[in-house]
């Protein structure tokens, strides 16, 4: 009896309580049915609100940075890469020997590019400078005979000079004694007749008279022997000048066959062709064995480190442009490639005033077509080589 009264007390819901507590589950269930799409519509609204933000803020920035780039920068997709193409061509006829490059091959300035057959200029320059030794050797003869005959005409004039001083010096003491001996006879024959001198000294007065006369004769004669001496001698002097004529055509010969032979050296150096500059072959036109006339081209290249852009700016956008000012440069062959420069040069006439054919207008229909300015952007540091004809894209920075 005791374990029955240690039992707990069950109690037993009515049927009324029952259905009442069914009845309050359901109601809440059904409220927190109707609650929970109205939350999840709530959280939507939020999610939608902060992305339209997000997208709103990200266009303001986008716009904003498309609108700067539009004030502060002129951009042009009309550009292309450029360098200094270099045509080989040659300046002399042959056949072509050797050409030790192909297309895509780097060179370096002085590097043989090709060589012409040189036999046929060898032979005319060994011709021209057998000449050229020819002409010295008798440039060396004359010269010598030149100055020989100026030393034997100058010793010879010497001499008779000295002759001819001697000549006049000796009539120069006959002419006194002449004059004695005149006045002397004189004398002897005024005494002669009135008897005071005998006749034997009038005979020896006359004597002496006719000697010192016939002295005078010679020493005269003597000096006009000299004179004509003297005047041979000097005439000789013509044949000297005749000599350095002669030596100064001579020269004259010689200077034409030395240019010759420089000349010929010139070509068979021309026959070797070397490249003008560092750069890279573009392309080849000519092979070995071929035969090559003047001016005919056998290669092109160009030096990768002297390349720029040139692009061409509509006309409404070229008023903004100005020289220095910074350029970013972007090649559709290099993806991602970002290259700076700055304006070198801003072209001075559109580029329809050099079009090969250009566009009259005698019907009076128009159409205005906005024209381009050429503008060139030289690289501040070429970091990638890049080929000349290579499009590109230029965001001209013209805040600056």
């Amino acid at each position: 009896m005791s374990e029955i009264a240690t039992l707990p007390k069950i109690e037993i819901e009515s049927p009324q309580a029952i259905s009442q507590n069914k009845s309050a589950r359901e109601t809440t269930a059904a409220r927190e049915v109707v609650q929970t799409p109205a939350r999840q519509l709530n959280a939507v609204h939020k999610v939608g609100m902060v992305l339209s933000l997000l997208f709103l803020m990200a266009g303001l920035v986008v716009g904003g940075h498309w609108l700067r780039q539009r004030l502060m920068h002129v951009e042009e997709n009309d550009a292309r890469v450029e360098g200094e193409v270099i045509t080989i061509a040659s300046r002399v006829d042959g056949w072509l020997l050797t050409r030790p490059v192909m297309e895509g091959d780097q060179v370096h300035k002085g590097q043989v590019l090709g060589e012409l057959d040189t036999r046929d200029a060898q032979l005319r320059l060994k011709t021209l400078e057998g000449s050229v030794a020819a002409h010295n050797a008798q440039v060396r003869e004359t010269t010598i005979q030149h100055d020989t005959l100026q030393k034997t005409s100058d010793a010879q004039i010497a001499n008779v000079r000295a002759q001819l001083a001697a000549a006049e010096a000796a009539a120069a003491v006959v002419e006194p004694q002449v004059e004695i001996a005149r006045n002397d006879f004189a004398r002897a024959d005024s005494l002669v007749k009135t008897g005071a001198m005998s006749r034997q000294e009038w005979d020896h007065a006359h004597s002496t008279l006719l000697q010192q006369t016939a002295a005078l004769r010679q020493a005269l004669a003597n000096i006009a022997t000299q004179q004509a001496s003297l005047t041979q001698a000097t005439a000789q002097l013509g044949q000297v000048s005749m000599l350095e004529q002669q030596i100064e055509v001579l020269h004259g010969e010689l200077a034409a066959l030395v240019a010759q032979a420089d000349q010929v050296r010139q070509e068979i150096a021309d026959r070797t062709l070397r490249a003008p500059c560092d750069g890279i072959v573009d392309r080849t036109f000519i092979h070995a064995g071929d035969y090559v006339q003047t001016g005919q081209w056998l290669m092109m290249l160009h030096d990768p480190n002297d390349e720029w852009v040139e692009a061409n700016v509509k006309e409404t956008a070229i008023g903004r442009v100005r020289v220095g000012q910074p350029v970013s440069v972007t090649v559709d062959a290099y993806r991602g490639l970002v290259l700076q420069g700055r304006v070198l040069r801003v072209g001075n006439a559109a580029t329809n005033q050099f079009a090969l054919l250009p566009s009259p207008n005698p019907s009076g229909n128009f159409t205005k077509i906005t024209q381009r300015v050429p503008v060139r952007v030289a690289f501040d540091k070429l970091e990638h080589p890049l080929q000349p004809g290579l499009m590109a894209e230029v965001s001209i920075d013209v805040a600056h």
